[in-house]
């Protein structure tokens, strides 16, 4: 049986980002293009590889054999183009994705040792709040993210727990006179959105009898956006509490009820399961899990 390799990787790649559209752009293909490679593939094959009674995406038994198959292939034949990469100076290309406060606040600020340690390794960044769907895409290999995603693509890696703290400077507590989470009634507070869905692991921990209103929300569509508010005494700001070490160490701004447990974030490192085991990609994960949060 002769097959088309072109058609193989077409399929590959389609399995893989489980959409045409993506699969098109990522091999710079039309739709119309993709679909007629793979069905040119299935009458050379004999058998279906898409089950296109399906709703969604989804292969067939015969599809998702033939998948895990050609990732073996492809992974080796990617292995092989990547050692001789190295041989010749050229570098493994790895896309990293992270939340943009902590990609820029940790990965960026930890990642020159590494490059130094690897320089056949070349890493670029995506630091964006929306990270599975390029991962999935392959337009990221890895992404650090405080999101749970779960699915059978992937591999998840336990990296940290993500503490927070609610924060003001001096003088706007000083001027509202908070001594209580009942203060927060006469506050401005600063979040991503109007609804305090950013604010959820700390409203979370709190008994019915501490409500306190929400009636002025002032918007803010980053963290160092709020830090920066909170800095200026606009409002009292709810943040990562490693984005703001240096700040309550200069008493800048100072950590309010600090003797509420607020719920933590589980930060995780996912990357597609055929990437697990490549050497490249164990060497930045054990360099990011090496990472201190100062």
């Amino acid at each position: 049986m002769q097959v088309d390799l072109n058609k193989l990787k077409t399929f590959y790649t389609l399995a893989g980002t489980r959409s045409y559209t993506r699969c098109a752009d990522k091999l710079c293909l039309t739709q119309s293009a993709v679909s007629h490679a793979i069905k040119k593939l299935e009458s050379d094959l004999g058998f279906e590889l898409v089950d296109r009674q399906n709703r969604h995406f989804k292969l067939t038994e015969h599809g998702e054999y033939l998948f895990l198959q050609c990732g073996r292939i492809f992974d080796r034949i990617e292995e092989t183009l990547d050692n001789l990469a190295r041989e010749k100076d050229h570098p493994i290309q790895i896309n990293l994705g992270a939340p943009p406060e902590f990609g820029s606040s940790v990965l960026i600020k930890g990642m020159a040792s590494f490059l130094h340690a690897y320089p056949h390794i070349h890493v670029d960044f995506l630091l964006d709040p929306l990270l599975l769907e390029p991962l999935l895409a392959d337009e990221l290999d890895i992404i650090v993210d405080c999101v749970p995603h779960v699915h059978e693509d992937l591999v998840s890696i336990p990296l940290l727990r993500e503490e927070y703290t609610v924060i003001a400077s001096p003088d706007y507590i000083r001027d509202k006179e908070i001594q209580s989470i009942r203060d927060l009634d006469r506050c401005t507070l600063i979040s991503f959105d109007k609804t305090l869905i950013w604010w959820k692991n700390f409203i979370n921990a709190l008994n019915e009898e501490s409500g306190f209103g929400f009636e002025r929300i002032t918007k803010i569509s980053n963290v160092r956006g709020i830090i920066n508010a909170a800095l200026e005494s606009l409002g009292v700001g709810f943040v990562p509490r490693y984005t703001v070490l240096k700040e309550i160490e200069k008493g800048l701004l100072k950590e309010l009820f600090s003797r509420t447990e607020v719920l933590n974030d589980q930060i995780n490192i996912y990357l597609k399961r055929r990437n697990h085991d490549k050497q490249a990609f164990k060497d930045l994960i054990g360099h990011i899990k090496s990472l201190k949060l100062h």
